[in-house]
């Protein structure tokens, strides 16, 4: 995987005009998935000599020494060159190759989860950014709505129809708006800097202003059962728990073969120096005495536990994930329900209420306090909608992650 460096010009650009466009940048250029992506090449690489024999060993053999005048050790009479070959019992050079084929796989399903969690931080930190905006525009339009109210306060009172108190109140709630605004703003860089560093960016380059949000799916693709079903499939987290079960259990079927003896083949050939005498060959054979059975006893009871161990994980990661799947649905359920009452009842209401109260305010029959309690009112229910909207997107990207896939 290419991980280009921060200088370049396409640094300069804006992107982020969808979601799509930071998700290929992100399988490009993030680094958590190029660490990802060589650790399964590396375990590729291992699978490769897991089934091969052991390096062939080769032996010099000098018999028949005799003595010099000396009473020393002299001239060897016979000498054998003999190449040995270890040959592992039945079954184990296949049991290690499938236990090096599992790690592999485990090594590409930790692939697929670590580019699944990175899709699922890309989507709610996009939903954020698109919140962060849409707060600051409507944080603005009430802004624009307490200058005017300011100015009319200051009027009335200039005019002895209006006390200063009302003037004073109004610029306190237009003062609190702006510094509302202004949290919002280093909120909306803290966010972009995040978002940046997801696809290998510096953390002041540009973003798209203002994100659109991505479509909800009909209630009809969300069902349970049929999410659940296509979860046990495409799960990463639980392909790859089921991947380390395949790895426990080759490991235990070869703690069992470890029982087998090994064999050594052995073929040499015998150089006799005395003259006259001609050379030979030799061929030698060695197995291994497996006496030591408490070893292997508990080396097989250890893989054993650890078979168990393997099969619980799975258990265990098809319950959490049956549990957060329904959660993530029933909080997008709510989220939709909130922002639905918030949007189709609760705003329309409130902007009217808002309206009135500036025209009773205008026209002397009103106080400036229902003003101010109106725009209350009116922020309270567009945060709201706005926080449901960001809810939707966080549970649907959480869906998404557990099923394996987009909706």
């Amino acid at each position: 995987m290419a991980m280009p460096s921060w200088a370049g010009e396409a640094h300069h650009h804006p992107v982020g005009g969808s979601v799509a466009e930071l998700l290929e940048l992100a399988k490009r250029m993030n680094p958590e998935l190029a660490a990802a992506a060589l650790e399964r090449d590396a375990a590729k690489e291992r699978v490769t000599g897991a089934g091969a024999l052991p390096d062939p060993g080769f032996q010099l053999t000098v018999d028949e020494i005799s003595r010099n005048n000396a009473g020393l050790p002299g001239r060897g009479a016979v000498y054998k060159y003999t190449v040995q070959q270890e040959l592992p019992a039945w079954g184990k050079r296949e049991a290690r190759r499938a236990i090096a084929e599992a790690g592999q796989r485990e090594a590409e399903e930790s692939l697929t989860d670590r580019i699944a969690e990175v899709v699922m931080r890309i989507k709610t930190t996009y939903a954020d950014y698109h919140r962060v905006h849409l707060s600051m525009d409507q944080t603005s339009e009430l802004i624009q709505v307490m200058r005017a109210l300011v100015e009319f306060a200051r009027l009335r009172y200039a005019q002895g129809m209006g006390s200063q108190s009302e003037a004073t109140s109004a610029e306190a709630e237009r003062g609190a708006l702006s510094a509302e605004l202004a949290r919002m703003e280093k909120e909306r860089h803290r966010i972009r800097a995040r978002m940046n560093a997801l696809v290998n960016r510096p953390p002041d380059a540009p973003l798209v202003e203002h994100p659109q949000l991505r479509p909800l799916p009909d209630e009809s693709a969300l069902d349970f059962t049929t999410l659940m079903e296509r979860a046990m499939v495409a799960n990463p987290g639980l392909k790859q728990q089921r991947t380390r079960l395949e790895g426990a259990e080759e490991e235990h079927r070869l703690a069992q073969r470890n029982w087998l003896p090994d064999v050594t083949l052995g073929f040499g050939v015998v150089e006799r120096r005395d003259e006259g005498t001609p050379n030979g060959f030799e061929a030698t054979m060695n197995f291994t005495l497996p006496v030591q059975t408490e070893t292997r006893r508990a080396a097989e009871r250890e893989a054993e536990a650890k078979k168990q161990a393997a099969a619980a994980r799975v258990v265990a990661a098809r319950l959490h994930l049956e549990s957060t799947l329904r959660e993530a649905l029933l909080g997008l359920a709510e989220a939709r329900q909130v922002e639905k009452t918030t949007a189709e009842v609760l705003l329309p209401q409130a902007r009217i209420a808002l309206q009135s109260a500036i025209k009773g305010y205008e026209s002397g029959t009103t106080e400036a306090v229902s003003v101010l309690d109106a725009v209350q009112r009116q922020k309270k229910f567009q945060i709201e909608r706005i926080k449901a909207q960001f809810e939707q997107q966080v549970r649907l990207a959480e869906i998404e992650r557990l099923v394996g896939g987009d909706l």
